[in-house]
């Protein structure tokens, strides 16, 4: 529970100082990422988004729509907001004096004239992942010959619910 209080410490400081840098991200990282695993499943004891996205995903069926973020996603998405909310803490200022997106944002594309978001520094899974294939095997001795992964000659994976090795 104190580190849900941490998180509201950090959303206090974001109101108190809207343009601040984004450094105080990485002092309660492990409280954000927590925060969003605990949004996602309630339940979870896990800490990385990363974990639990694999374990949702994988153990509990949810779908790509229903996992959270990668850690980078996670991170640019926060920088945005973090900016926005700057913006919108300081609106009623008749001049504010707004750091330039730059980093926080995105990037400027000359050619349309806008900024482009930056969703996350790695690169985008294949869309195939939604659509691996998985035994849904449910003897404990392990899969046999109705198995779909043997029948297609691969190896039982994660995403299987089956106890064979993986």
């Amino acid at each position: 529970m104190g580190c849900l209080y941490r998180v509201t410490d950090a959303f206090n400081f974001i109101v108190e100082h809207p343009h601040a840098q984004i450094t105080w991200i990485a002092r309660s990282s492990r409280c954000w990422k927590r925060f969003t695993v605990v949004i996602y499943d309630k339940t979870s004891p896990l800490v990385s988004v990363n974990e639990a996205r694999k374990e949702l995903f994988c153990q509990k069926n949810r779908t790509m729509e229903n996992i959270p973020p990668t850690q980078q996603a996670l991170l640019q998405h926060t920088k945005r907001a973090v900016y926005q909310a700057g913006i919108w803490t300081t609106c009623h200022q008749a001049q504010q004096q707004t750091p330039t997106a730059e980093g926080c944002v995105g990037h400027w594309m000359q050619k349309t004239k806008s900024w482009v978001p930056v969703w996350s520094s790695q690169p985008a899974a294949a869309k195939a992942v939604s659509e691996l294939v998985k035994c849904a095997c449910k003897s404990a001795a392990g899969c046999g010959g109705r198995c779909s992964c043997k029948k297609a000659s691969w190896k039982c994976t994660e995403l299987c619910s089956c106890k064979c090795e993986k």
